[in-house]
């Protein structure tokens, strides 16, 4: 079984993580899996090439060459481009194919099937590829970062208590921010609680059926309730979502203004953080990857795996 390790090319060379580390190669390598890594895989976060080789794996510049193999690792989906290339193999990547169908056309078109990171749970439910409370933590700074006020003197507002919001709530108290968390019985009062606001953060994950409805708990008419330079911070990124006026953005320009308020809406926050959120994936995907490699049919993986698989024959889009 052969395996290849993409470099991120996204977001205008603005995405440097790698999603596997030389510690974790090093273990596929001695599981006895051939592992090829792209060429400076992990040299914008200061790994060097010769790392990945003293690991076992063979360091290629043929992007051809990687996504050919039997299974392809990446953290984002593919490029148009990188679709292109692959054939009867298997991706093993982010894919969030349900708000992003194109995905899956271009998976059919080169028989390929995905087993997506981010549909990988345990019982309980719980993402076993995550850095969710990265997410909150980092997205929390960068909003402090571009506001025109201490963290002291701003009015943080917070849809929702879960683990996205886990991160930017104990940032915003540590820094001694006026904090207010809007529960679920609370949302029909966003109205009230979002007025003189100077961050409001979505840390909601909005039901399939809402976004279909397209139903909002604040609307671009109450944006204008904020403090003057306000900031919507969007952690969830579900598109649509429970903000009228959210829409995904990319780590090379996270952000945009809608009537004076700027909103933060990043599809990768813990890629402000690469090397931190690097390490963190390298290890959480070790398992799960020599799992999949293990078998030789993917009907033959443990439960929890099959789940996340994404296969275009049947996906409904």
């Amino acid at each position: 079984m052969d395996i290849g390790i993409a470099k991120e090319v996204s977001a205008k060379g603005k995405e440097v993580r790698a999603i596997l580390l030389p510690r974790e190669v090093k273990r596929i390598s001695e599981e006895g899996y051939r592992v090829f890594a792209e060429k400076c895989l992990g040299v914008r976060m200061g790994i060097a090439d010769e790392e990945y080789r003293d690991a076992g794996a063979v360091v290629t510049r043929d992007r051809q060459k990687i996504f050919t193999k039997d299974i392809v690792v990446k953290l984002k989906p593919p490029l148009p481009e990188e679709f292109k290339m692959m054939r009867n193999n298997i991706l093993f990547s982010m894919l969030h194919a349900e708000q992003n169908p194109k995905f899956v056309e271009m998976m059919d078109r080169a028989n390929v099937k995905a087993i997506a990171m981010e549909l990988v749970v345990n019982r309980a439910g719980e993402r076993l590829v995550q850095c969710t409370d990265m997410s909150g933590e980092q997205g929390m700074l960068m909003a402090f970062h571009i506001a025109k006020k201490s963290p002291s003197d701003c009015k943080v507002v917070v849809l929702g208590y879960g683990a996205v919001s886990s991160g930017a709530l104990r940032i915003a108290y540590s820094l001694g921010a006026d904090v207010k968390i809007i529960r679920k019985k609370e949302y029909m009062h966003a109205k009230h609680f979002i007025r003189h606001a100077d961050i409001v953060v979505n840390g909601i994950s909005w039901p399939k059926e809402k976004r279909d409805n397209k139903e909002y708990i604040i609307t671009r008419g109450m944006l204008k309730l904020m403090n003057p330079f306000g900031i919507i911070l969007d952690l969830s990124v579900d598109f649509p979502n429970p903000i009228e006026t959210c829409h995904p953005t990319l780590i090379n320009k996270p952000t945009y203004v809608i009537d004076g308020i700027t909103h933060i809406s990043i599809f990768g926050y813990p890629g402000l953080a690469p090397i931190s959120s690097s390490a963190r994936y390298s290890r959480q995907i070790l398992p799960l990857l020599l799992k999949i490699a293990s078998v030789k049919k993917l009907s033959r993986l443990p439960h929890y795996l099959k789940k996340a698989i994404i296969d275009p024959e049947v996906f409904e889009f």
